[in-house]
């Protein structure tokens, strides 16, 4: 990722008079007689600056956690952030806790420079962000909401399969057009086309500057909001110049299927989707249409990034976890048989795949931290001081690794979520995957739906094994990016049709 250059450009006078005054007014409100939680020792104005890595911070918030528990407290310029590094603590705080801790941080850089505030992910707690949740809640809030999508599902896994058949090479497109041709359907009625579609690419371009620009410690604009004030030309502000780039990638990805929708349904040639289905409940006033844009944008961007880097993850497991994988294709045989790919009819019968797929999520965290909450007013939790304003961090990459939670947390061990007579199955992984409480993602049953099928059938037509490395076959790193969304990088597994009936019928 860039390093944003303002880094090393701001004039340093000017820096700090700014970390001086937050710092003093940081000190100021602290007057409660609760100490704040422990953490790393911090410099003066500065706090932690130096001490949080702009690659995988995650790896260090895991060490601060083992050293000092599961509340774990640092500052950057006098900025609180409260790092949450187990599920228990995570659902008290932002589950049972909804009230106070249901805010987000200002993302200058994402919300206020690139676009993305009115975006349900990022918006603050007011009537339009409720009204966001209930229209999405409405359309696929539900099992039974999404079970009339289950065919186009099941389509478009089959498209999906096919395409990887004929360029195996190409998986990781194949999987972009798979999570885009699904939420735009479902979203705007908008069919992609076979190759190359632009709509696909708008969505898979717009969402990787959504992940990127709301990274954690990437853009220091969001330290210090004023610097937004500066002029694209000054030294250091090169991330003006991004910011308008990637503004006008979500404005059209926000505008354009949404009109391109819109007329198709005014012209009563219009499929069934998230857009015509609230079109014709209500004549929309300027308001509303501008809350529905946003409602659909988030669907349609929500849906898709997650989407994919599950199924890269699921490439990236099953190419360092061959028996486990082989084990599971077996129950596939057994149960669907030869002639056809998985449905979600049959997820319930097929209980070592689904322990399989939770432990991929489990095990390679593709959300390490998820987006951030921001505490509405001051809290004692725990005998800690929680300042209104802190950000809130989930750490999921240490949540999911608990030894509390999962027994030999650092062994792929698909069984942890077999129940037997001898153990309970462990708790599971989508408790906290999708967020917390209200911020929690309404397209839930949506994204696991999709990923579920697309990784059982990929299961079900191929076998994939790790890349050759000095002519033998290697194992993969644990290498994923450092964005919000992280997906597997540097990795290229080698996938082959299975030698079975199975996929001889899928490219029939």
């Amino acid at each position: 990722m860039e390093i944003d250059a303002t880094y090393f450009a701001v004039p340093f006078s000017g820096l700090v008079v700014a970390v001086a005054f937050l710092y003093w007014l940081r000190c100021q409100r602290h007057t409660t007689a609760a100490p704040l939680p422990p953490g790393p020792k911090a410099f003066p104005l500065i706090g932690n600056v130096l001490d949080i890595p702009r690659s995988k911070p995650w790896n260090t918030f895991t060490k601060w956690g083992r050293r000092y528990g599961p509340i774990v407290h640092v500052s950057a310029f006098g900025k609180s952030f409260i790092i949450l590094n187990d599920s228990q603590t995570a659902i008290e705080m932002l589950d049972k806790k909804n009230r106070i801790y249901n805010g987000r941080p200002n993302f200058v850089m994402a919300g206020e420079l690139v676009g993305w505030g009115e975006a349900h992910p990022l918006s603050q707690p007011t009537q339009t962000w409720s009204e966001y949740r209930r229209m999405t809640l409405q359309f696929i809030g539900t099992k039974a909401k999404l079970e009339a999508f289950t065919e186009l599902l099941e389509q478009e896994t089959l498209v999906y399969v096919q395409r990887i058949q004929v360029n195996p090479t190409a998986w990781k497109g194949h999987i972009r057009r798979l999570a885009g041709s699904i939420v735009l359907r479902m979203t705007y009625g908008y069919k992609a086309a076979e190759e190359d579609d632009a709509m696909v690419h708008l969505v898979d371009t717009a969402m990787d500057t959504f992940s990127e620009t709301t990274a954690a410690n990437v853009f220091l604009v969001d330290t210090f909001p004023f610097l937004r004030y500066l002029p694209e030309w000054f030294p250091g502000a090169s991330f003006k110049s991004k910011a308008r780039r990637y503004n006008a990638i979500a404005q059209k990805m926000v505008q354009r299927p949404f009109e391109w929708a819109k007329q198709r349904y005014e012209k009563g040639v219009g499929e069934p989707c998230f857009v015509s289905d609230c079109l014709s409940k209500e004549e929309l006033t300027p308001d509303k249409e501008q809350v529905l844009k946003w409602a659909a944008a988030g669907i349609c961007g929500g849906g898709a990034d997650t989407t994919v880097a599950g199924i890269e993850a699921f490439f990236f497991a099953m190419a360092s976890q061959k028996d486990a994988q082989e084990r599971a294709q077996a129950e596939v045989d057994a149960v669907v048989g030869a002639n056809r790919l998985p449905t979600l009819a049959d997820r319930a019968r097929l209980p070592y795949f689904e322990a399989l797929y939770l432990e991929v999520i489990r095990m390679y965290v593709f959300i390490p931290m998820g987006l951030p909450h921001a505490s509405l007013e001051d809290d004692i939790h725990e005998g800690y001081f929680i300042p209104k304003g802190s950000i809130m961090i989930p750490n999921m990459r240490e949540i999911y690794r608990d030894p509390k939670t999962y027994t030999n947390p650092e062994r792929f061990d698909p069984q942890r979520f077999l129940p037997t007579s001898d153990h309970e199955m462990a708790k599971d992984p989508r408790d906290y995957l999708f967020g917390f409480g209200r911020r929690r993602c309404p397209g839930i049953y949506l994204a696991d739906a999709s990923m579920w099928l697309a990784c059982v059938a990929v299961l079900a037509a191929f076998d994939i094994r790790p890349p050759m490395e000095d002519g033998k076959l290697g194992v993969p790193q644990d290498n994923f990016t450092t964005e919000t969304i992280s997906h597997p990088e540097d990795f290229e597994p080698i996938i082959k049709a299975r030698g079975t009936a199975n996929g001889i019928a899928i490219v029939e």
